[in-house]
């Protein structure tokens, strides 16, 4: 039977199914459903459409639902005889709604500091929905498919009112044995700030208050993501309003917004050193594997690289989501004995990682990739992203002919996940595959033409007969 799984984060829910597995849409065409609700005219609006609209109506929405899962009745305007758990059931049950023709059984990874209150209301919201709901998993726990040996794992993650840390325990298993958060330090709060920056820039400059009407406000919530994606590939971006017949524009620069960010990291990672002082091995190097919530924000990876030994891995977008279905044999097993369960503890599928295996690539299905070339070098693809980029940054695998317009210092990665390669892209102008644009990830085939700039470069995806060739 097909299966769904769904990461849930009140940033944006996910949501992950088909074969090969990938990101499904959960509320029209978006991969991201957020938990906002809004209520207008008698009836409740959820999810994007209410994270729109919201600073339009302030007193009429509340984002604080998942975070704060309980039965306590609400006294908002509109709101009121309501409670957080009547807005999550109303929020799951849009997004079953759009998903469930893709599959009639479904695991859930949430996030690790949900109390077992909160989890047995989310239990029974699913039973309520009637969902086919096989068990749940910690999102750090799915996430995560890869051991690193000889290393402190510590999976990081933002959501709307926190961010959360969590240290995994490696050895055969994969084990969660803590989780600490930063509450209020999330991306309401982040957001907030930055709009905040962005209305101060313009009335210090032009005069012009985006707060002086609510239509300018909201516009600034929601062209914030945008100016974050420019902020990735350029020290600072123009942002124009135009009020009427006039336009009004400032330039703003990364440094305004990793000032924020940087300084709610710094917190992280002074809890990341304690939980490492703690663990029982602090001189072992530490990893930190950071959620795709957390890679667009400024500021973060300076702060995070700030801690002694420590390497950053991103994950992919829905890495919770897709990892979650990886795990069907052990809710079944567990299923079979004590109902719905959640899993904090795993098997690890091999021993070491994909890169230091003595495997010649050979070994694997001939039907699929092993390589990636560019000129005239073939890189191997393995579990670790390989990140195809532009510019001096050290966790380029391969940098691009630095001629070449249009291509981000992280245009895109390739990565094994199980017999799958899969290509994600990082760039706003998108990545061609055989010619068809890749906005978000896609499964790539052997003998396939990756093609990235303007006029643009060229990579092939081939296989190697003998792991010595390259």
């Amino acid at each position: 039977m097909p299966l769904l799984g769904i990461e849930l984060s009140d940033a944006g829910i996910m949501a992950a199914g088909g074969e090969p597995a990938q990101l499904l849409a959960v509320e029209g065409g978006e991969k991201e459903s957020p938990g906002f609700a809004l209520s207008q005219e008698d009836h409740l609006i959820i999810g994007k459409d209410a994270q729109n609209k919201a600073r339009l109506n302030p007193r009429l929405y509340t984002n604080h639902f998942w975070d704060a899962l309980n039965t306590e009745p609400l006294k908002q305007p509109g709101l009121e005889g309501k409670n957080h758990g009547e807005l999550a059931y109303f929020h799951l049950a849009k997004i079953w709604d759009t998903i469930k023709r893709h599959g009639d059984e479904l695991v859930m990874s949430v996030p690790g500091f949900f109390t077992h209150q909160q989890l047995s209301l989310l239990l029974g919201i699913a039973n309520e929905l009637s969902l086919p709901l096989k068990g749940f998993a910690t999102t750090a726990l799915a996430a995560l498919s890869q051991p690193y040996p000889e290393h402190l794992l510590f999976h990081l993650d933002i959501h709307l009112h926190r961010v959360e840390i969590t240290f995994l325990e490696q050895d055969n298993h994969l084990l969660q044995r803590d989780t600490k958060t930063l509450p209020g330090k999330g991306l309401t709060y982040l957001s907030a700030e930055w709009v905040k920056a962005i209305a101060d820039e313009f009335v210090r400059t032009t005069r012009f208050d985006p707060f002086d009407q609510a239509i300018y406000e909201q516009e600034l919530y929601l062209r914030l993501p945008q100016v974050l994606r420019e902020l990735q590939t350029d020290s600072s971006t123009t942002f124009a309003m135009k009020p009427g017949s006039q336009t009004y524009s400032v330039t703003l620069h990364y440094d305004l917004f990793a000032k924020t960010s940087g300084a709610v990291f710094r917190e992280a990672a002074h809890l990341i050193r304690e939980m490492a002082e703690q663990s029982g091995n602090p001189a072992l190097p530490l990893l930190l594997a950071v959620t795709h919530r957390i890679n667009p924000l400024p500021g973060y990876r300076e702060e995070l690289e700030k801690i002694p030994s420590a390497q950053i891995v991103e994950l992919e977008p829905g890495s919770g989501a897709l990892g979650v279905l990886t795990l069907k044999d052990r809710f079944t097993a567990h299923t079979a004995n004590h109902g719905v369960s959640l899993l904090t503890s795993r098997p690890w599928k091999e021993t070491r990682p994909a890169q230091e295996s003595t495997t010649p690539p050979a070994d694997r299905d001939m039907a699929g990739p092993t390589h990636i070339l560019y000129g005239n070098r073939a890189y191997p693809l393995s579990p670790k992203p390989l990140t195809i980029g532009q510019g001096a940054a050290d966790d380029i695998s391969i940098r691009i002919n630095d001629q070449a317009a249009g291509i981000s210092p992280k245009h895109c990665t390739l990565q094994l996940r199980g017999d799958d390669v899969i290509l994600v892209n990082y760039s706003t102008g998108g990545t061609l595959l055989d010619g068809t644009t890749v906005s978000e990830t896609a499964v790539v085939k052997l003998g396939q033409i990756i093609r990235i700039g303007t006029p643009g470069e060229e990579l092939r995806l081939i296989t190697c007969v003998r792991s010595n060739e390259t």
